[in-house]
């Protein structure tokens, strides 16, 4: 049985090449594997482990899935605004064939301009495993979908976040009654971790960058690493032929074989 108090969201995830405004930096989400948001996301505090969740992407319904675990660490927001004294909008449009390169989307203000302003407000940051990922065999528009909302204002609601009516959500999804459906466990995190400490992700870092060096040089290759710990054993450059990379946010191991 489905616990009582759990509840109903439609989740938004938007991409780079499709969004609008350009006032604030994505969260990068992975479908079906983790969805990210922070404080300063309306129902922020509200989803919870267990819930079931609607997934959105863009003007699209994707699939449901079910809410794991869901981790946090504090972190920095960082918004681009409008430059112009009282104004501060972070409803920034990119201009791709205009100069200048940005416009504010505030209709009250509408300035065109190089860059943006940029500033930066601490909040936590959220990491919400999803897990039992399930995309959809049939199209479901995502206006219907949020017809489905707890409140009023839903069907216009443009929140990353939006709480939905179960019982309004069975009927559309032609789904089973929500308190029937078994919550899997979950599988585990996607990345390094992201409540880990700078620590300890440079330490699951080392670990990877060292474990994939003894690999290759244990068949004959030779590795340089470069990035974050600097260039190290790179002999005969010339007669080095990279093949192979692989990286990580803050250093990179680039695999290379002798060629002659």
């Amino acid at each position: 049985m489905k616990d009582q108090t759990s509840s109903c969201w439609l989740l938004f995830e938007k991409s780079e090449e499709t969004r609008v405004s350009q006032g604030f930096s994505l969260y990068g989400d992975k479908t079906g594997v983790c969805y990210r948001f922070d404080s300063l996301v309306p129902n922020f505090k509200r989803i919870k482990s267990g819930d079931f969740v609607v997934l959105r992407k863009e003007n699209e319904i994707i699939g449901t899935a079910f809410v794991g675990a869901i981790y946090q660490e504090n972190g920095l927001k960082a918004h681009r605004r409008c430059p112009i004294p009282g104004c501060g909008s972070t409803d920034i449009r990119l201009r791709k064939n205009l100069l200048p390169k940005f416009r504010c989307g505030k209709a009250a203000c509408g300035a065109a301009f190089d860059a943006p302003l940029e500033t930066s407000v601490e909040v936590t940051l959220f990491e919400a495993e999803i897990i039992n990922y399930s995309p959809l065999d049939h199209t479901l528009s995502v206006a219907s979908v949020k017809t489905c909302s707890t409140t009023k204002k839903g069907p216009q609601s443009q929140l990353s976040i939006l709480q939905l009516d179960r019982s309004k959500l069975e009927k559309i999804m032609n789904m089973p009654r929500f308190d029937d459906l078994i919550v899997p466990i979950g599988s585990g995190r996607c990345g390094q971790g992201f409540g880990l400490s700078i620590a300890e992700r440079k330490a699951v870092e080392l670990h990877a960058m060292a474990q994939a060096t003894d690999h290759y040089r244990a068949g004959g290759w030779t590795v340089t690493t470069f990035g974050a710990m600097g260039v190290g054993g790179a002999t005969g450059a010339s007669l080095l032929q990279p093949v192979m990379s692989a990286a990580s946010t803050s250093a990179a191991v680039t695999i290379a074989r002798f060629i002659g």
